[in-house]
């Protein structure tokens, strides 16, 4: 929440240490209303088993979940960069996609692997435009979904670092030079860029809102891991080829980019954030993102307890550590977005996603102790003493 108070102050001031400043006011004065909101609060507890909430979660919304290969083609260490782009339909949007990474200044090789995920607008008569362009590679495959077409280029890449790009998107003349030389220079599993979103109407872009994080840490993450501070967005980073050998997204699932955080963070040693917009995140009306909203209640949004009981198992098969970092990560993704989704169903449905969040979020908690903030903590306690009143207002409040 600070940070989004953060984006929409420096948006208007363009000075950092006024926009933190009022960051800081504006959520003293939200935690003041949630004291207040607490305090007139009455418990509400879930005594629901685990088995009821399976039931009532199933007969809304099935586990559609899909299984991902994790082979990969040899890495070129000549190399430096493979870029997939998911392509679904925006045949008018795609040319200025394609043309900004394309025409990079840069001294680093990549390749630009655009996967055609069975448009049906003339998009995939675009993509094939490109075919002579030796920096291009081109695939097409019937139409599964955004998770399954990265998860198609991921299987091509060659390059010893990968980054991803939607097609709907642009990206600066700089951008491959800067990440890479910030991936090569300091080692990095991860280096990340700034971005902005751009509001499109009508086909032009009306506004923009640069986020750009402060070199102040904003949300203070409690265990030293200052990667878990940024955006769990998939584009707008090069990540080490590494990172992949046992992950790909989840075919099937809303929320495909939940693993970000879940799956590549957790395995992030070195990370390099640069300070500059280099990526356009353009907001149109059909956007995926802004479609699944459309509806308060479609099943498809309980997908999200489906997708993170699978990453938490994907977890537990690569042997990674039960730590502080990733239940922190487990309480946030259960609350503030896993409320978010669910917010607008049936009250069953709601209390039966919140007893299968419980069960996940127990068999994940380390034994040592786990030093969080104050709303976390509370967040916490809400989960761990089924009072599903204060989940909600913490989830709300976060």
């Amino acid at each position: 929440m600070i940070y989004g108070f953060y984006f929409r102050f420096y948006k208007y001031t363009h000075i950092k240490w006024i926009s933190i400043l009022l960051a800081y006011m504006a959520r003293f004065l939200f935690f003041l209303m949630f004291l207040c909101r607490r305090f007139f609060l009455r418990r509400e507890e879930v005594m629901m088993t685990e088995e009821e909430a399976l039931s009532i979660l199933k007969e809304t919304s099935a586990d559609e979940g899909k299984h991902a290969e994790y082979s990969m083609r040899e890495c070129d260490k000549s190399l430096d960069l493979s870029i997939i782009v998911p392509v679904y339909n925006h045949a008018d949007t795609i040319p200025l996609c394609i043309d900004s990474l394309l025409y990079q200044k840069t001294s680093y090789r990549f390749e630009v692997i655009l996967v055609d995920d069975g448009s049906t607008d003339g998009a995939d008569k675009v993509v094939d435009s490109y075919k002579d362009n030796e920096l291009v590679r081109i695939i097409h495959q019937e139409n599964s979904g955004i998770a399954s077409a990265r998860n198609t280029g991921i299987a091509e890449a060659r390059g010893v670092y990968i980054m991803f790009a939607d097609c709907d998107d642009s990206v600066e003349q700089d951008i491959v030079e800067e990440l890479m030389s910030a991936a090569y220079r300091d080692s990095c599993d991860i280096a990340m860029c700034a971005h902005d979103f751009v509001k499109c109407k009508n086909g032009k872009a009306v506004s923009s809102l640069p986020y750009i994080y402060p070199q102040r840490n904003l949300l203070g993450y409690k265990n030293g891991d200052e990667v878990m501070n940024y955006a769990g967005l998939p584009w707008g980073k090069v990540y080490r080829r590494e990172l992949f050998e046992k992950v790909r997204f989840f075919p099937g699932y809303w929320y495909e980019d939940t693993i970000v955080h879940s799956l590549l963070y957790t395995q992030c040693e070195r990370f390099s954030y640069v300070p500059k917009v280099m990526y356009h995140y353009y907001w149109h009306k059909e956007n995926f993102s802004h479609v699944q909203g459309g509806r308060k209640t479609q099943p498809k949004m309980l997908d999200r307890y489906w997708l993170i009981k699978a990453i938490c198992k994907r977890y537990e098969e690569m042997q990674l550590p039960v730590n502080a970092m990733f239940y922190t990560m487990l309480l946030k993704h259960l609350s503030m977005y896993y409320y978010a989704t669910v917010k607008g169903f049936p009250k069953p449905v709601i209390q039966a996603m919140f007893v299968l969040g419980r069960e996940l979020l127990l068999k994940f908690k380390p034994q040592e102790e786990v030093s969080m903030s104050y709303m976390l903590e509370l967040t916490e306690k809400a989960i761990l003493s089924r009072d599903i009143a204060l989940w909600k207002l913490c989830s709300l409040s976060q």
